[in-house]
């Protein structure tokens, strides 16, 4: 028997990069790819949270466990005080959002992070682009596959919070240390227990957290998939189906994909690919959802949330995060997107191709939020209301309208001159158009609510708005590459746009990038050195730019009000128009000039692999809004002024071999970004993360603490920020020496709220049908913020006290040593205004390292399987 072992050199990969692919070992710029296999075998709903820890130089941060909700992805940190999202690009389109794809069809993915892979996309590349290709049927194929999943998603970790009768003597003393009186007598705190269990209507004892939130959430999936490729015509259908509720009531995400990729072969110099795709998404969720998880975080436990005969009771003043979530209506958002794709490709002589391509998309989506009134009645009267959540049941609808279309014409020409001289030429024209229009329409007042149409709504109380945009980009683009021996390599690209987002005589620009590579392992001094299997350098520069400043800057829009005049006696409305904003016509792109240096190496005959690339960049032009003379009249208009630097270095590193049987890999990776503003001509921009020059995006801005007072005479002998302060308040630090704590002499900068050291890995292991897979992330530098809700006792003068600070912090009851290990500081409402400022006092080390994927699977391919017409059938968890 002859066994043919597969080849672990991914050298001879294709990697797909702009309008076109290549062999990973010929790139000059810095691209890196992850496979539709590894996206698959993360198991996640979205392509983006797949991409988590997957490669160096790519942050993905997931703020919501909603379903449905997506991830910011950026690349190689932040290049733009405004928009830093990335370019996404699917099967050669731009697309607004890579979540619309279904993982399961997904080939691969390359993300282009240097000028010199992403430059050709011009105006669009300054924060890199994700190129995405979709799955295709080749030839002599002939395949069905089914996938079905279903798991649940449970809480990693909740927030706990003092128990009912800590909660009642810690009020006491909120209230006595700010001079105040005891609410809650001892008898009645020694005897609460007991009287709960008598009348628990009287005395409840709530857990709101664990009545709100549940204990899981199921998630469910169905893909089908069909392929055939034989003589001319190679088809690739696939359908999917997700389905992920949340962990409270009413709260759930599902939609629907189908796409079917076709390739036609018309002659052997004509081939067509024509490609359609349809998603429909169904994401729900109560009216007011997200406040009624931060009320089932901040209730305490003596607010009732049903009465024993199971009547609703009222919460806090009619705000009942449970009844709220079951009864207080919904809000629903439906989309659909229609879209597809046509190429021609033309090959009329040996190596030259020409291309068309026209692709158009179509968003046609609906949204409607149902606010219902929720009526409470009295424990002692169930015909008496003596609360209510809102007036009125209010009805808003929205009918949003996108349309796309992208047209392309290619013309790439490759050919190899004596087999040294390998020459590749592209010329292109693209052009982008897209429009979106909008209408909605309200009303109030509906005495049914259990028909949420507008119709029923009162006529006294209604609205309905409407708005449109559009916008446009020509291109022109050229791209040369060369090598010599695969020795020597030389790439030079140059993409000219023109955008209607300016005026006609500001909206030319010019975007070029070059980039060499030299493989030394081609080189008679390095090729006999055995462990040694290939080196490579590489180096680029290049320009990039951001046109993703709204629609139409320059021009001087007139905005529309209803004011009131008084005329013969009476208030009349009269419809008023006003130019508020002051325009500036030269306003321009952002531009972004990048360098990168790279290695590539393997090493023992290509077993293990390292990549590492430093880079710079440094945006200009970016947008701000410059102060002009108060007398002109209008709000300060956006000008190109400022300029944000980053830099930082990327590895990757990675183990493939087999032994025997075993097939097993390794892989890691790790990267910096740093980000700093250069310029921001004089402005500032302030608040909790602040923009200043010379400091980092979002750098957090205040106060640096020294602890916390300890006595009288510490507070006496101490600046202060107000004439509150007591001893078990947090001290801060006089920076610049004038006596005084003041917000503009006082605050500083005080470290980086962004992702440093972002890091990621896998382990992959192969064996006579059983698979096993690890996946790994996360972040080794990170300046975070307890906020409030963690933190702060009796917020809002009554909320919950955090377990987090229990014994943990001051009071005229514990002993000196006791007060001098204390973390947080003393219960107070009139010191609130100072120790909860922002300050170095609440920020911690967020570095984390996170298992993000364990999977285990089997593939039968026995015998029996085979003869019910089977290839093999995978279990896994």
């Amino acid at each position: 028997d002859i066994t043919l072992l597969e080849e672990l050199s991914k050298l001879n990969e294709v990697v797909v990069t702009a309008y076109g692919v290549e062999k990973k070992k010929d790139l000059t710029g810095a691209v890196s790819t992850i496979q539709g296999e590894e996206v698959s075998g993360r198991k996640t709903v979205k392509i983006s949270d797949a991409l988590q820890g997957a490669m160096p130089g790519v942050s993905v941060t997931r703020s919501s466990g909603t379903p449905g909700s997506g991830s910011t992805i950026l690349i190689r940190g932040v290049t733009t005080l405004g928009t830093n999202a990335p370019l996404f690009i699917v099967d050669g389109v731009a697309v607004s959002n890579i979540d619309n794809v279904n993982p399961n069809d997904v080939e691969s993915i390359s993300v282009l992070k240097d000028a010199a892979s992403a430059a050709i996309y011009g105006s669009r590349a300054a924060a890199g682009v994700v190129l995405i290709s979709t799955k295709r049927a080749k030839e002599g194929q002939s395949s069905f596959d089914y996938n079905y999943e279903y798991g649940i998603q449970t809480p990693t970790a909740l927030p706990e919070y003092a128990g009912i009768i800590e909660y009642m003597n810690y009020f006491n003393e909120f209230l006595k240390n700010d001079g105040g009186t005891e609410l809650y007598p001892k008898a009645t705190i020694n005897s609460y227990l007991e009287n709960n269990i008598k009348n628990p209507d009287l005395y409840p004892i709530t857990n709101w957290q664990d009545v709100v939130i549940g204990d899981y959430a199921p998630r469910q999936r169905h893909d089908l998939s069909f392929t055939i490729g034989t003589g001319k015509i190679k088809t690739l259908a696939s359908l999917g189906y997700s389905l992920s509720e949340g962990l409270y009531d009413n709260l759930s995400y599902d939609q629907y994909q189908f796409r079917i990729n076709n390739d036609l072969k018309v002659n052997d110099k004509l081939d067509v690919n024509l490609d359609v795709f349809y998603r429909r998404s169904n994401s729900q969720a109560p009216v007011d959802g997200g406040n009624s998880i931060l009320f089932s975080r901040l209730f305490p436990a003596y607010l009732d949330d049903y009465y024993s005969d199971g009547r609703k009771a009222p919460g806090k003043d009619g705000a009942n995060p449970i009844v709220q979530i079951r009864e207080g209506g919904f809000s629903k958002n439906v989309g659909n997107q229609i879209g597809g794709r046509m190429a021609f490709n033309l090959k009329p002589v040996k190596g030259l191709t020409l291309s068309a391509l026209v692709s158009p998309t179509f968003d046609i989506d609906q949204g409607k939020s149902f606010s219902k009134v929720i009526s409470y009645t009295a424990l002692d009267d169930p015909g008496r209301i003596i609360a209510v959540n809102q007036p009125r049941t209010n009805l808003t609808e929205s009918r949003p309208y996108n349309f796309y279309i992208n047209g392309q014409l290619l013309a790439n020409y490759s050919t190899n001159i004596r087999g040294l001289h390998q020459i590749d030429v592209l010329g292109g024209y693209e052009e982008n158009y897209y429009y979106t229009e909008a209408i909605s329409a309200s009303r109030s007042g509906f005495d049914v609510t259990s028909f949420p149409f507008l119709n029923i709504g009162s006529l006294e109380f209604r609205d309905n708005g409407g708005s449109a945009s559009e916008s446009a980009l020509r291109s022109l683009f050229s791209r040369v590459k060369y090598n010599f021996k695969n020795k020597y390599y030389i790439q030079g690209n140059l993409r000219y746009d023109q955008s209607s987002r300016f005026h006609p005589d500001y909206r030319n620009s010019l975007f070029p990038s070059f980039s060499a590579g030299w493989t030394l392992t081609e080189e008679s001094f390095l090729k006999n050195i055995k462990p040694l299997s290939f080196l490579k350098i590489r180096g680029s520069w290049g320009i990039a730019g951001n046109e993703r400043i709204g629609n139409y800057p320059y021009q001087s829009t007139i905005q529309f009000s209803n004011a009131l005049f008084y005329q013969n006696g009476k208030v009349v409305t009269k419809a008023t128009g006003a130019q508020n904003a002051y325009a500036v016509e030269d306003i321009s792109w952002e531009n972004t000039r990048s360098i990168d240096l790279g290695l590539d190496a393997t090493f023992f005959n290509n077993k293990l692999s390292i990549t590492a690339d430093y880079f710079y960049k440094r945006t200009t032009d970016i947008l701000l809004t410059l102060d002009i003379p108060n007398y002109i009249g209008y709000t300060n208009p956006f000008q190109n002024a400022g300029v944000v630097d980053a830099k930082g270095w990327e590895v990757a590193t990675g183990w493939n071999d087999r032994a025997g049987e075993l097939k097993y890999s390794i892989g890691l990776n790790l990267s910096d970004a740093k980000t700093r503003i250069v310029d921001l001509k004089g402005t500032q921009i302030l608040g909790n993360q602040a923009k200043l020059e010379g400091g980092q995006f979002n750098e957090w801005y205040g106060y640096r603490s020294a602890g916390l007072f300890q006595t009288s005479e510490e507070v006496k002998s101490s600046p202060v920020l107000n004439a509150n302060m007591k001893p078990g308040d947090v001290k801060y630090i006089d920076v610049n020496g004038d006596g005084k704590i003041t917000a503009e002499g006082d605050k500083v900068l005080l470290g980086g709220s962004m992702p440093r050291y972002t890091f990621g890995g896998n382990i992959g292991l192969d064996y006579k049908g059983f698979d096993f897979s690890i996946v790994f992330q996360g972040v080794g530098k990170i300046k975070s913020q307890l906020n409030n809700m963690q933190v702060q006792p009796f917020l809002n003068n009554y909320g919950n006290v955090p377990m987090e600070i229990v014994n943990k912090f001051w009071s005229p009851n514990n002993s000196a040593e006791q007060n001098l290990a204390a973390r947080y500081p003393r219960f107070s409402r009139t010191s609130d205004s100072n120790n909860y400022q922002m300050s170095d006092f609440w920020l911690y080390n967020g570095a984390y390292f996170r298992m993000k994927n364990i999977s285990i699977g089997y593939t039968i391919k026995s015998r029996a399987i085979q003869k019910l017409g089977l290839q093999s059938v995978q279990l896994y968890v």
